[in-house]
């Protein structure tokens, strides 16, 4: 027999290890957890719903696009909707490396459109000027954390609410689109895109293979000035 006895007896050494090993479980289980959201989801796929803002205004009809995909790889990201049926498809790609802003559709014939810099300006930036309040709330949006930011007009217009999060790896997301004043991929936002006014919400972000050709445009899809295109669809969806 050992010449030092215990204090402790061997029922409570025995729940002590296994509180010990329980706690050493959990960290590992929380530092596991911890590593997988600090490593960004750098490619994948994000699927939004779409509604009209004012639905007053814009009535819900089967002209109105009802979901909208996004694809994102290295910082390229490219947009898809359709609407009246499928017979109306557009396709919005957004190029970090030429600095353009591209556009694809499918209405009766092929065409797109390409904007550089000055052209994004023109087009893309259509928001009056604005002030970015960052809020303290957060919620989290398909798995991701997110952030509210709400944007102050200059001009007096009523101020809104967005949500964008910093877990997906795409740099300067806004860049070509209104929010360029905002470093977060958006999560629950607003777009006014060919006299509409949409609220995208995302539902499901998850991570995918995306080939490098689809970001690029087909040599068959006529090339258009960017304002005929605009044009067309906001006859289309006026019913003129």
């Amino acid at each position: 027999m050992s010449k030092y006895r215990s204090a402790v007896p061997f029922s409570q050494r025995k729940i002590f290890t296994l509180l010990f090993l329980a706690c050493l479980s959990a960290a590992f289980s929380l530092s596991f957890r911890t590593s997988i959201v600090m490593k960004k989801l750098a490619e994948g796929t994000i699927e939004f719903s779409v509604i009209p803002v004012d639905t007053a205004k814009n009535k819900p009809s089967f002209t109105i696009p009802d979901k909208m995909v996004m694809k994102f790889k290295n910082n390229y990201f490219s947009c898809e909707e359709e609407c009246g049926l499928g017979m109306a498809k557009m396709k919005f790609i957004t190029d970090p490396v030429k600095k353009e802003f591209r556009t694809a559709i499918i209405f009766f014939e092929k065409k797109q459109s390409v904007l550089d810099t000055a052209g994004i300006r023109q087009f893309n930036y259509y928001l009056p000027d604005y002030d970015v309040e960052y809020g303290k709330k957060t919620k989290e949006i398909s798995g991701y954390k997110c952030r509210n930011a709400i944007l102050k007009f200059k001009n007096g217009d009523p101020s809104y609410e967005v949500w964008f999060t910093k877990e997906i790896a795409i740099e300067h997301p806004n860049w070509a689109n209104p929010y360029y004043k905002i470093d977060g991929v958006l999560l629950d936002y607003r777009l006014r895109k060919f006299g509409l006014d949409l609220h995208y919400t995302a539902n499901t972000v998850s991570e995918a293979h995306i080939d490098d050709s689809y970001f690029t445009i087909p040599a068959d899809y006529k090339v258009t000035p960017h304002a005929d295109i605009v044009k067309m669809f906001e006859g289309f969806y006026s019913g003129e």
